[in-house]
């Protein structure tokens, strides 16, 4: 009798969480600072979070669904803020606290063979999916192959994986391993762990054209260490955080040079970026340089740099587990990725071969795949379905749904 009163007392617990979880939508001009504010909660745990944070919080747009989660004198809101993460506010009593975390998703695995009955291919294969983002995810993996050389009689094999919340796509698909046939001859792809594409013998070939940018790379014989993100594991924090910029890795002191013309605007020690420095440059841009050694000894705010010119020396001040250049870039007011603006691409080439773990790690998942090769020729594989661009289903989801 006693289990049954407790299952009772669950259930409505769970029915009444349920029914105290509403949805809204983010007003026209809302401000996260004014929200709190509405919502009674106190504006200092804004003012606690770090800059990257705070600059987030700045994307939530008007008409974003969040939901509120009420019980007794508790209170739990969940923001989404990209696809992939949420701002999360909880308030209990006179206590709150505000987080970054990621947003809960399910990953469908998916499979298509393609024998090619037309001159057009990659529209094709967009009518037996309707993903866009699987056709791009294709040209991806192979940046190097023609694809519009592919014939009527040829063939391609997808084994890929597409992230859905609520039946709903949160991200492009994500191709695993690949096949095309051109005229008999066979062109494989394979991702590996640090997210590029091989053939089978761990080779990595890639098109690249020669592109004139009028912005130059800020630090010289460097290494990207980390790419612009709005979800990043951090490292010190060890928590889930947006990454607005590129981190280029390089020597204590080596030189770092201002990517265009433009006027000091902004210079000093600045939380966990450390010593850095900000530029206003032409049509609403801006660019960051964090984590300095020091400065360039006669640079003072308000003065004209052209580019190239140094500004300061790599060091590793501020949050940082060792020396590299934090280069942020802003388009009015907004973060965007420095490497939409700073390439330098030349032509076709051999770009990389693995060695090593990394090698024979691949070489495992070549063998893997190999029978499910053969498979699925004989079966057509199991494709994800997308319905008006947004509604996911695989087969046997059809007579669910």
């Amino acid at each position: 009798m006693k289990k049954v009163l407790l299952t009772l007392l669950f259930m409505f617990s769970f029915d009444t969480l349920s029914l105290n979880a509403k949805s809204y939508r983010w007003e026209q001009g809302e401000t996260f600072l004014s929200f709190l504010r509405k919502q009674g909660i106190s504006q200092k745990l804004y003012y606690g979070l770090d800059s990257d944070d705070r600059e987030l919080l700045a994307e939530i747009r008007a008409g974003q669904r969040y939901t509120i989660i009420r019980r007794k004198r508790d209170k739990t809101i969940l923001i989404p803020v990209t696809d992939e993460l949420q701002v999360k506010i909880t308030k209990r009593g006179k206590r709150g606290k505000i987080i970054l975390e990621p947003i809960p998703f399910e990953v469908l695995k998916g499979s298509i063979h393609l024998k090619v009955t037309s001159r057009e291919p990659l529209k094709e294969l967009y009518r037996k999916t309707h993903s866009r983002g699987l056709v791009k995810a294709l040209k991806e993996a192979y940046s190097s192959l023609n694809l519009k050389s592919i014939k009527r009689g040829d063939t391609i094999t997808i084994f890929y994986e597409q992230k859905r919340r609520k039946k709903r796509a949160i991200s492009n698909p994500k191709i695993l391993a690949s096949l095309i046939t051109i005229g008999g001859k066979r062109y494989y792809s394979y991702l590996a762990d640090d997210g590029r594409y091989y053939d089978s013998l761990g080779r990595e070939y890639r098109v690249v054209t020669k592109r004139y940018s009028p912005y130059v790379k800020p630090v010289k014989r460097c290494r990207v260490s980390s790419r612009f993100t709005y979800k990043r594991f951090h490292p010190i924090l060890h928590r889930y955080k947006a990454h607005l910029g590129v981190d280029y890795a390089a020597p204590y002191g080596t030189p770092i040079r201002a990517i265009s013309d433009g006027k000091v605007i902004r210079k000093g020690y600045r939380g966990g970026y450390g010593k850095s420095i900000t530029v206003q440059h032409s049509k609403g841009l801006k660019s960051l340089y964090a984590h300095m050694s020091r400065y360039r000894g006669d640079l003072k705010v308000g003065d004209r740099i052209s580019k190239g010119s140094i500004i300061g020396y790599v060091g590793s001040t501020g949050r940082s587990t060792g020396p590299h250049l934090h280069l942020g870039i802003y388009k009015y007011g907004k973060a965007v990725n420095p490497e939409r603006y700073i390439n330098i691409r030349e032509k076709r080439c051999y770009v990389k071969r693995l060695k090593g773990r990394e090698l024979a790690k691949l070489k495992r998942k070549v063998v893997a795949y190999r029978a499910k090769f053969r498979r699925i020729s004989k079966t057509g594989g199991n494709p994800i379905f997308v319905k008006n661009g947004i509604y996911l289903y695989k087969k046997n989801e059809t007579k669910k749904s």
